[in-house]
């Protein structure tokens, strides 16, 4: 269980696991999600959707140390938390999908943030309603240390990453050493998205009044703004 073979699923089956979890962690319900072999994948040598399941990283962990029992995981796969209490998922039912960003709100407006032609952060929607996230996380000297592809989380596992989920509140994802902050809140079926990262040994910040790049404020003349359809919210060159 030493590799993290999370990267290699393939996305077909990553979709039919995330539907047939409930599009959550089986155990907690988090949309931030790894795949895991119930039986271990060095004995079977192959992706099979019966044999995995959907865990939150920090589930992930435990199943990793063999804390989680083969018979524990078979029953949280046929009855995930999100099945048993679906208010727990991330999702907006609206028609249309609302995100502030710094003081401008955009509708239906899908990738987030673009710097240098890079996206850094896009929210989707998955079955019409539950959220769905990549992000790209580097450091400051332009390494990408973790990734979230469709809710599917990988990282170098000498990384420290908090996680926290509050169920249809907010995901925040930290690493309080390289001061990176990833945060997406829902708030009457609003999205609102605060973030500190790096791309291209820049720093961006996006806080619920400004955005800035390199602590020079762009995207001034939008604010207070409603826009929508747009390619993307906001983008931005070093």
């Amino acid at each position: 269980m030493a590799i993290d073979l999370g990267r290699n699923v393939p996305l077909q089956i990553q979709r039919q696991l995330r539907k047939e979890c409930f599009f959550g962690c089986a155990l907690c319900g988090s949309p931030l999600v790894k795949y895991a072999h119930i039986v271990p994948y060095s004995k079977i040598q192959a992706f099979l959707p019966e044999n995995m399941i959907s865990l939150c990283p920090l589930h992930y962990g435990k199943y990793d140390t063999g804390e989680l029992s083969e018979s524990y995981l078979r029953d949280a796969r046929k009855n995930p938390h999100n099945k048993l209490q679906p208010q727990d998922a991330f999702f907006v039912e609206t028609q249309e999908l609302v995100m502030n960003v710094g003081k401008t709100k955009f509708i239906n407006t899908y990738r987030v943030l673009v710097i240098d032609d890079f996206d850094l952060i896009t929210v989707t929607r998955d079955n019409g309603k539950y959220l769905l996230f990549d992000v790209n996380f580097f450091d400051k000297v332009n390494n990408m240390i973790a990734t979230v592809s469709e809710n599917n989380w990988v990282s170098e596992k000498s990384m420290d990453w908090n996680i926290n989920y509050g169920p249809q509140k907010y995901l925040v994802i930290q690493n309080p050493q390289r001061n990176i902050t990833f945060e997406i809140t829902l708030e009457n079926a609003e999205l609102f998205v605060t973030t500190m990262m790096y791309y291209n040994s820049s720093s961006i910040r996006v806080t619920r009044n400004e955005i800035s790049l390199d602590e020079n404020e762009i995207g001034a003349e939008i604010k207070n703004s409603v826009l929508k359809n747009y390619d993307a919210a906001i983008i931005a060159y070093t």
